[in-house]
């Protein structure tokens, strides 16, 4: 099963694509072999050697070393990539070329993991597929690891989890007839989040207020994600109107119902916004600057939304990466204008990247208002490149907003801290984190502390499960090309 994340619009300059011109000459957008490379060319010389060793030869130019699909041409594209458009790439250590069998893992080896935990890579069509049509595989639920449990956070409409019954807050007990704790953190990867159609999975499972545990069968099939999972409008006992909205990927499919969405809260004439972000990680940037836009309104029309700041090889990319707030959709529809004065984020440490965005974004000119827990912190975004069937997302600007704030590595505390609550649906009054966000809308205060839960459960295996499923492009923030 996909994990969510990717890119957005920005200057023409950001629009541009590069040519892609391998050293025997060849197609920009082509991913074949180059095997046209004479050793007496020095570019193919480079290619050939790997062109990064240890600091002994020249790092090449990326565009000229785009798509020449071998081993070492690969890697020498990696180095030269990262060399051109990396945030931190003066503080890149070599590493022997030789010591990295593919140049995926070339690639790992050469971040500043002090500061970045976020840059990866993927499969070009498998991440295409997932944040222009949210189209993936597996079985469409999503998962925590909550105190020592598995459980289910949210289930995808129409997909092998729904048909099961599986809903928010049901334990996974075991998998294919073991308990899941006595399972290697391989084994739950595999049979949990299966990367092609077809796979059956046994799990046993314990519904929210049910005594007995249940057997299921799932088989992984392509499902097509809903980033706009439910909205409502809630009458408050002072009769505030709340619009409510659970928004889980800044994916493309995401732009049109997020637009039906606002119009339908405009015409109900809200009194308040509360959008969920508790489970979204981010995705095309675009996506963020249209939601502020809606929720800001005329009052920050022309104002940044977010400024980029790339690194000092790229002042050009810099100085043209305003992203203003705008009317209209990359669609071309006009965006509703909801001219609130304040919005309610509920948050995690799911929210991440594009989800920061708008919150930072906003701060200027409304009021943020956060329940929940702390986001996880990535004021960082991407640019995607694609390089012989692998999509590259290396850190390439951080982002502030139209008062110059950014750079919050330790992420967003809450206004209102709360846990979040697997015991009610999304959506329910009783649901703590939309609970709390209904009563400070009320009372203007914070309400209870979030649910009291049991201390805390040290169950590692549970945790690299979690951790192995929740890849990198749930957390991004890309510019679309």
């Amino acid at each position: 099963m996909l994990n969510p994340q990717k890119v957005l619009t920005y200057s023409a300059v950001l629009l541009t694509v590069l040519a892609l011109v391998s050293c025997g000459g060849g197609d920009s957008g082509s991913s074949k072999t180059n095997s046209s490379c004479s050793s007496n060319n020095p570019l193919c010389a480079a290619v050939n050697n790997g062109n990064t060793s240890n600091g002994n030869t020249t790092i090449g130019n990326p565009d000229q070393l785009a798509n020449v699909c071998t081993a070492s041409g690969e890697k020498a594209w990696v180095r030269a990539h990262l060399n051109d458009v990396y945030l931190w790439y003066k503080e890149i250590v070599e590493v022997p070329v030789s010591n990295y069998t593919s140049p995926q893992a070339y690639f790992d080896a050469l971040l500043v993991k002090a500061k970045d935990r976020f840059s990866f890579t993927g499969s070009t069509e498998e991440i295409n597929n997932y944040f222009d049509a949210g189209a993936e595989i597996g079985f469409g639920y999503e998962l925590v690891n909550q105190n020592g449990s598995l459980r289910v956070t949210y289930v995808q409409p129409n997909s092998p989890a729904a048909a099961q019954n599986m809903q928010r807050g049901t334990r996974i007990i075991g998998i294919n007839g073991a308990a899941i704790e006595t399972l290697s953190r391989d084994t739950q990867i595999a049979a949990l989040y299966p990367d092609k159609a077809g796979v059956k999975t046994m799990l046993q499972v314990k519904d929210n207020g049910a005594q007995n545990t249940r057997t299921i069968e799932l088989i992984s099939s392509s499902i097509t994600s809903y980033p706009v999972l439910q909205n409502s409008i809630i009458t408050t006992t002072t009769n505030r109107k709340l619009g409510y909205l659970v928004f889980t990927d800044h994916i493309a499919t995401a732009e049109t119902p997020l637009i039906n969405t606002m119009q339908q809260f405009k015409q109900s004439g809200i009194d308040d916004l509360v959008i969920d972000l508790r489970y979204n990680g981010g995705g095309y940037l675009y996506i963020a600057r249209e939601v502020a836009s809606m929720i800001a309104g005329s009052k920050a029309q022309g104002r940044v939304f977010e400024q980029l700041q790339f690194n000092d090889k790229h002042p050009e990319k810099t100085a043209q990466s305003r992203d203003l707030y705008t009317t209209r959709a990359r669609n071309g529809q006009t965006l509703p204008q909801l001219n609130l004065s304040r919005v309610f984020v509920l948050t995690s440490s799911r929210t991440c990247s594009a989800s920061e965005s708008i919150i930072n974004g906003l701060s200027p000119f409304v009021q943020v208002i956060t329940i929940g827990g702390t986001t996880c912190g990535k004021p960082y975004g991407f640019i995607q490149a694609d390089n012989c069937g692998t999509a590259y997302f290396a850190i390439e600007f951080s982002g502030v907003n139209d008062s110059g704030e950014g750079g919050y590595v330790n992420g967003f505390a809450p206004t209102c801290a709360s846990a979040d609550d697997l015991e009610n649906p999304l959506g329910s009054s009783n649901e703590r984190m939309l609970a709390n966000a209904i009563n400070y809308a009320q009372t203007g205060t914070c309400g209870a502390s979030g649910i009291a839960l049991p201390p805390a459960q040290n169950n590692p295996v549970l945790s690299n499960a979690i951790e192995g499923r929740e890849q990198a492009w749930r957390n991004i923030r890309l510019l679309k090309q």
